[in-house]
């Protein structure tokens, strides 16, 4: 049992090292991909590809429908032990699952190309949007492929591969675009870009398949019986209505700035949402604790569970601190001087502070609803997320018509405040229910240490940045020295401990 517990736990790190991997190259390729495409397009055309970018990301939910949760899921649960008989269920979890993906995508993606015009001029009376909208349609496509066979390679927890791809896609796109933006500077010319980056990604993905795990295509396959379909569907379908809810959730902010407010403030928004996106992107693990949560046993699943809070929180907790102090000077620095305007500086300073909350509860949240998708509980979350989803599309509203009666820019402080309190309202109800339903307490004892430490890290950056003027040297050695700081404040209060830095020197 202790030998299985240590195979467990290498896997476990060696696959988290391998997504945090993927993560930092993600987020680093995004945030060149961006920068390049926001200092050619300027702030009113990179309005114009965010607010495309956020339509065709809300759509391409659409295409999955928690299908690639599903897959995650049930395949995991199929390669538990090896046997031909599983093979074989494997096999046709597979062929189901991927005929489904198939028709969805396909109504999608023909439904958002023959919709594009609508969307562009009577929704958001912005015509630039239609040939970007367009051309959406092919990158969902290409979108849905890829990240149903990334999800097989996290259901095999051989998460290498996906890191890999990702590698591929960034190279690809960021490549292609400098090219194209040189050639015409257009939004269309970025989700070309985007398209051609996921398909050279989707290739490799399918020919390690082929030549690695051929068995999970190739073979004998059986047709699935009622039952068997009845609990994959019921599963998916339950996803359906959190995966629907939660990029209404997870975008409310940016359609409300793109319908409201002139183009140039979703510029605005969505430069500071860029670092977000990518601290929450290194700090979440959903896909990488979904199969291992699965194949723990009910006895094992609670210790398990707090040890990913615990690690999330370690990096989460100074995650935020630090985006909170430098988001708009990092944006000024990188962006250009035109996405942090004089008369705007103070409410883009307070939105960043807000947003940067967000780290902490995408990471939580990620965790808590894993575990209940783990349990076979998709219900609890899925219909949690409806409620806030209503919750936030309406709290969004009221508060942006009062912050736009003020000022125009406490339109972006006013979307940020809404989105953090619906959202931490979410999390702390799934916490509750989580030991209600479940019998697993939260953990938030585990929250302790990170903040002591985090406290003493915006000390040092409070005398710091009285110390020395923001330039882009500054805020590189401010970030190194933080890091440094919370790091030995959190060896001296034990919140690091030899078991942690043992689980750590197993990935070796």
């Amino acid at each position: 049992m202790q030998k299985q517990k240590q195979i467990t736990a290498r896997g476990v790190v060696r696959n988290t090292f391998f997504n945090l991997l993927t993560a930092i190259f993600a987020k680093i390729g995004g945030l060149i991909f961006t920068i390049i495409a926001a200092r050619m397009l300027l702030p009113e055309l990179f309005g114009i590809y965010s607010i495309a970018l956020t339509v065709v990301l809300t759509i391409c939910t659409f295409t999955d429908l928690g299908i690639n949760s599903t897959l995650i899921r049930y395949l995991a649960d199929s390669l538990k032990k090896k046997s031909k008989k599983l093979e074989v269920e494997a096999r046709s979890r597979i062929s189901f699952l991927f005929k489904l993906k198939i028709i969805v995508t396909a109504i999608v993606a023909i439904a958002l190309f023959l919709l594009s015009e609508t969307i562009s001029v009577y929704v958001f009376n912005k015509p630039l949007l239609e040939v970007p909208l367009k051309i959406g349609a092919l990158y969902l496509l290409l979108a849905s492929l890829q990240g149903f066979l990334n999800s097989i390679f996290y259901a095999l927890q051989k998460v290498k591969y996906t890191t890999i791809s990702e590698i591929i896609f960034q190279v690809g796109r960021i490549g292609l675009v400098l090219i194209l933006l040189y050639l015409s500077k257009t939004a269309e010319s970025v989700f070309t870009a985007l398209s051609f980056g996921l398909f050279l990604s989707f290739l490799f993905l399918y020919g390690i398949i082929i030549k690695k795990y051929s068995f999970l295509l190739q073979g004998e396959k059986k047709e699935l019986d009622k039952n068997e379909k009845s609990k994959l569907l019921s599963f998916f379908g339950w996803l359906t209505i959190s995966s629907i809810s939660l990029v209404f959730f997870m975008h409310v902010d940016t359609f409300m700035l793109g319908m409201f407010m002139p183009a140039e403030f979703a510029g605005y928004y969505n430069s500071l949402i860029s670092f977000v996106s990518a601290a929450v992107a290194i700090v979440s693990f959903g896909a990488v604790l979904l199969p291992v949560f699965t194949q723990l046993e009910k006895g094992r699943l609670e210790s398990g569970f707090k040890k990913a809070v615990k690690y999330t929180l370690f990096i989460a907790v100074p995650a935020t601190v630090l985006l909170a102090f430098f988001s708009v000077p990092a944006v000024e620095i990188i962006f250009g001087k035109a996405y942090v305007p004089d008369q705007y500086k103070t409410s883009l300073i307070i939105t960043s502070v807000l947003l940067s909350l967000l780290i902490v509860e995408n990471a939580l949240t990620s965790i808590f609803s894993t575990l209940f998708q783990a349990r076979e509980k998709p219900k609890i979350p899925s219909l949690l997320v409806l409620f806030s989803t209503i919750s936030n599309i309406i709290l969004n509203y009221l508060f942006l018509k009062i912050g736009l009666s003020i000022s125009l820019e406490f339109g972006l402080i006013a979307v940020a405040l809404a989105t953090a309190i619906v959202r931490y309202s979410n999390l702390v109800i799934l916490a509750i229910l989580t030991k209600k339903e479940l019998n697993i307490k939260s953990g938030w004892s585990m929250l302790i240490k990170p903040v002591i430490g985090s406290i003493v890290l915006i000390v040092f950056l409070l005398i710091f940045n009285l110390l020395f003027k923001t330039s882009w040297i500054t805020v590189i050695i401010a970030l190194v020295l933080g890091v440094i700081v919370y790091m030995g404040i959190m060896f001296l209060i034990k919140g690091i401990t030899k078991e942690d830095i043992n689980t750590i020197k197993s990935l070796k």
